[in-house]
């Protein structure tokens, strides 16, 4: 609980630059009841959100110039850099995260224009 404590209480480590486009600031994803109705069940609900919010750091990290290995703490930091409304990074958000940054990373058609 002390660790806990200790990771809310700790200044964010990783710098995310908000990036402003054309349109504006880009939108977050729908939520699991927006995208999947309401007759969704807990768990599908819990999974969407997970990789909701994993895709979008993912992204975010990558835009910025962060590649693996990255620590938990790291990837916690990130996810609180967004401000995601009741998100509290848990190891299969953080298993996310890094996959979807792996796929990113390996994936040669993928490039940051600045």
């Amino acid at each position: 609980m002390l660790r806990t404590l200790r990771r809310a209480l700790r200044p964010a480590g990783l710098h995310i630059p908000a990036r402003r486009f054309t349109a504006g600031i880009a939108a977050l994803p729908p939520t699991a009841r927006e995208a999947l109705g309401t007759d969704v069940t807990a768990e599908e609900a819990i999974a969407y959100n997970r990789v909701r919010v994993a895709a979008v750091t993912a992204v975010s990290l990558y835009r910025s110039g962060y590649t693996l290995p990255m620590t938990d703490d790291d990837l916690d930091d990130a996810v609180r850099a967004l401000d995601f409304p009741y998100s509290v990074p848990s190891p299969e958000t953080r298993a996310s995260i890094r996959a979807a940054l792996a796929v990113l990373e390996a994936d040669y058609t993928v490039t940051v224009a600045h």
